[in-house]
């Protein structure tokens, strides 16, 4: 069984160089395949370095986002006899061994989708570990601050220990394997989001097919969260509109919500992303001042 390794790149050349090096020394993992999503010529000349004979440098072409350029890193494994093909976000460590633990439930179940538990540093569990899929009304309620506040543990799912491998409704976008396979009979990702949302969309196509996802409960990854978004796309205002973009496709095309629940989605939505920019212009002002005082 051959394993691949994808790394999604933009503009994170320092974070991704360290993490191909360090998972194409692992023996259990094959190929490594850094996607560069179109990154600036700076950071593309910077990952021209990492010459490795289980590296593979490939550019999408133009930055289509997260499913765009992970579609571009499935097709390349598939192309090199791939079975199983791991996708992490550049800001991931994960040890050799967490790996073989998911790689040994892949040969004892017939789970497509399997991860880990998910850390934000050592000894440390993300909160929550892992969620079940956001409905029209977990997504409604969070366009408002009384909802954000007391609507997060509604969606939560905790850990138990007491099983090799957790079923669950979603894995993290930020690290998972999945059977080729089985991905190209889910369709892949769907490259219509550019951001947000990847992975709720992934889960309902495959339980679609009746395919289920997995957490393997005795291994973990630590994601530090220096996600590239943040960079570069400085305002919140921003940042949740394309929240809000890929959430309202997702009930448009997956949960065919349609009618008056959508108009009243979006239309919270847009108050919610007016709201967001309010305070941006607030902060702004407040940084001003502060560096005029």
């Amino acid at each position: 069984m051959k394993i691949g390794f994808v790394i999604l790149n933009y503009n994170s050349w320092r974070m991704t160089s360290d993490l191909a090096w360090e998972v194409a020394s692992y023996k259990n993992i094959d190929a490594v395949v850094v996607v560069d999503n179109d990154s600036s010529e700076d950071h593309q000349e910077y990952l021209k370095r990492l010459y490795h004979k289980k590296i593979h440098m490939v550019r999408s072409g133009k930055n289509g986002g997260y499913s765009y350029g992970n579609n571009c890193g499935a097709k390349i494994c598939k192309d090199m006899g791939m079975e199983i093909a791991f996708f992490a976000n550049p800001d991931v460590l994960v040890k050799e061994e967490d790996i073989q633990k998911i790689l040994d439930q892949f040969m004892k179940t017939d789970y497509p989708i399997l991860s880990c538990v998910e850390y934000i540093r050592p000894g440390e569990m993300a909160q929550p570990p892992f969620s079940r899929r956001r409905d029209y009304w977990d997504d409604l309620m969070d366009c408002f601050f009384l909802g954000r506040k007391f609507g997060g543990k509604t969606f939560s799912v905790g850990l138990d220990k007491n099983v090799a491998v957790q079923r669950v409704e979603m894995v993290k976008g930020s690290f998972f394997a999945v059977r080729l396979d089985d991905l190209i009979e889910i369709g892949g990702f769907d490259e219509r989001v550019f951001l947000y949302c990847e992975e709720r969309i992934l889960s309902k196509r495959a339980e679609d097919l009746g395919k289920k996802m997995g957490i393997v409960t005795d291994a973990g990854y630590i994601h530090t969260h220096s996600a590239s978004i943040q960079k570069e796309c400085k305002k919140a205002g921003d940042r949740i509109k394309m929240l809000y973009t890929s959430r309202a496709y997702y009930h448009k095309t997956y949960t065919k919500i349609k009618g008056m629940k959508y108009w009243l989605l979006l239309s919270a939505m847009k108050i919610s992303v007016l709201e967001y920019r309010i305070c941006d212009i607030i902060r702004m002002k407040r940084r001003t001042e502060e560096a005029d005082g």
